[in-house]
C-alpha cells in the first residue's frame, strides 16, 4: 500500500471516529450505543480486497483504540481479521457495487456487524477482560450490524477508488476467475 492510500484510511478512521464521538455515542439503546469503527474494515475489504481490508482495520482501529478505555491495540487486531475475512468476499466481487444486487453489501456488513463486536470481546476476554463478555453484547452486535449495513455502501462509494491495489482499475474489484 502507497502513503497515499495510508493516507486515505487514516483520514477515514478519523472521520469515523469524530462521528462516532459526535454522533453514535449519544444514540443508545439499552445503556449501549453502535460502535462505527466496523464500518471501514467492511467497505475497503469489499471494495479493495484482503491487504485494503487489512489496513483499514489497522488504521481504523488504531485511530478508534486513541479514544476508547480499552486495551491499545485491540480494535485494530479485530479490525484486522474483519478486514481479512470480508476482503476474501471482496476478492471475489461477491459485494461489488456495480456488479451484484443492492442489498448484497449491506447484508455482508450486517453479518460483520454482528461478528465484529463477539470478535473484540473474545480476543479482550483473551487478554485478561472478561467483563466485555456482557449481557449487553446481543444489542451491541445488533447496533453495530444496523450501523455497518446503513453505513458500509456510502464508504465503499467514497474510499474504493482511492484504496483499490490495481491502479488500472478505477473502482471496486471484480472476481477472479479461471484461476486455481
Amino acid at each position: 500500500m502507497t502513503a497515499t492510500k495510508w493516507a486515505w484510511l487514516l483520514a477515514a478512521g478519523l472521520v469515523i471516529v469524530v462521528a462516532q464521538l459526535t454522533l453514535a455515542d449519544e444514540l443508545t439503546i439499552a445503556g449501549v450505543h453502535a460502535e462505527l469503527v466496523w464500518v471501514l474494515p467492511v467497505a475497503v475489504g469489499l471494495a479493495a480486497g484482503t491487504r485494503a481490508g487489512m489496513a483499514a482495520g489497522l488504521a481504523g482501529g488504531a485511530v478508534a483504540d486513541l479514544f476508547l478505555p480499552t486495551p491499545f491495540g485491540l480494535t485494530a487486531l479485530a479490525g484486522v481479521l474483519l478486514g481479512f475475512s470480508v476482503g476474501r468476499l471482496g476478492e471475489e466481487g461477491i459485494g461489488d457495487l456495480s456488479g451484484s444486487a443492492w442489498w448484497v453489501a449491506p447484508s455482508i456488513a450486517f453479518g460483520g456487524g454482528l461478528v465484529a463486536p463477539v470478535l473484540f470481546a473474545i480476543l479482550g476476554a483473551a487478554l485478561g477482560h472478561r467483563s466485555y463478555l456482557s449481557v449487553t453484547l446481543g444489542v451491541v452486535c445488533v447496533l453495530d450490524a444496523v450501523a455497518c449495513a446503513l453505513l458500509v455502501r456510502p464508504v465503499m462509494r467514497v474510499l474504493g477508488s482511492h484504496v483499490v491495489d490495481d491502479s488500472s482499475r478505477a473502482g471496486p474489484l471484480e472476481p477472479v476467475r479461471g484461476t486455481l
